[in-house]
Order: structure tokens, then sequence, then C-alpha cells
């Protein structure tokens, strides 16, 4: 199905299974997205949705996500009978809101996302799907991100500068970002900005 704009109401998605008033969910992003999404939803706008992240071969939680709805072509609930949702009671997962996010828009989302976690993950899969960028919010306008990336061996390298616009998912406080973070050491003053951005 066409996912509508915003979402329906939880209470709504009859037969699905949820914990602590929050439904979980599979995401069809295809063909931007290799692999659906799955996780519990915390809040859906008419743009944009945000879900914690539950892993579906570890079975935990792992961090948050924020993407955009007009890049997922499908969606279901995950039925309370199925082994992920079995799992998920099984584990006694304690589900959470990421304290200070909002998703009035994808700007707002990594601004607040970026106060509130060491490290944000950004991807621009309409230019490349393959790769994704991870660092240090520094500030944001509705027209520029400024990060100062960080590259997988816990290297602080450059100012980077990437266009809001073309950030279709946003994703932070995974296992990933916090174990970058606590290898890293204290970010040094980095050379001019890189932009980043589709030319």
């Amino acid at each position: 199905m066409a996912i509508p704009s915003p979402l329906p109401a939880p209470e709504s998605a009859s037969g699905g299974f949820g914990l602590s008033g929050f439904l979980l969910l599979e995401f069809d992003r295809k063909p931007i997205g290799r692999v659906p999404l799955r996780g519990f939803v915390i809040e859906w706008k008419a743009d944009l949705t945000l879900v914690q992240i539950f892993d579906n071969e570890l079975f935990v939680l792992d961090g948050y996500a924020v993407f955009r709805n007009c890049d997922v072509k499908r969606w279901r609930c995950i039925r309370a009978d199925e082994f992920l949702a079995r799992a998920a009671k099984l584990k006694r997962l304690r589900l959470s809101a990421p304290i200070g996010v909002t998703i009035d828009s994808m700007s707002a989302a990594l601004s607040s996302a970026g106060k509130s976690f060491p490290l944000i993950t950004i991807h621009q899969e309409r230019i490349n799907k393959e790769v994704c960028f991870v660092g240090k919010y520094l500030g944001t306008t509705q027209r520029a991100l400024r990060i100062l990336s960080i590259n997988p061996e816990a290297q602080w390298e450059a100012e980077d500068v990437y266009r809001p616009k073309d950030i279709t998912l946003l994703e932070f406080g995974g296992t990933y970002e916090i174990l970058l973070n606590r290898m890293a050491g204290k970010a040094k003053s980095a050379p001019p900005p890189r932009d980043r951005g589709k030319s």
C-alpha cells in the first residue's frame, strides 16, 4: 500500500503488536532502502516518521531513525503472533522517546538530535545508497547541515556540509554511534568545510 501522509493513528492499526503504546511496524523503502526498516513508531507527522529501531537479528533496541514518509513504498504492522513480536515481548524491551528530538522538519530533526546525542549518522540514499556519514553536529540552517566527520576508525576528519533536502534517513543513539564516540578523542579544530551535497 502507498503510505498515507500522515500515517494513520496507532489505534486504527488493529492487530498490530505494541509495547508501552508504541506500535512495531515494518517499512519498505525500496528502491532507496535495500532492506526493510523495523521499529517501534515513536512519532509520525505529515512528512517524517521517528522510530526506535528494533534489530531483527540480535532482538535489541538499537537507537533511533527519522525518515521521510515520501520514500516509504508500503508499511505493515507486525502482528502479535509473529516471531519478531514474540521475541520483543520475551526480551521485555523498555522503549523510550528520545528527549528533546522533534520532527517538524528534517532540519529540526537534525538540529534537535544533534544537540541531544554526541554523534549522528546521515544518509543521502537518492544520491548514493551505499554510503553514510557519521559526525558531531555543529549547526544547521534550512539549507545547510554542518558536522565534524568521524571515520570508521574513530578518527576525527574534516567539517562537512550537507543539504538537509538531500538527507533521506537520520540515525542516532545506536550502538555504532555510541562506540565511535567512546573511542574518539577530543575533537580538534577542523580544516575548511567540504560541501558534500549533490553537485
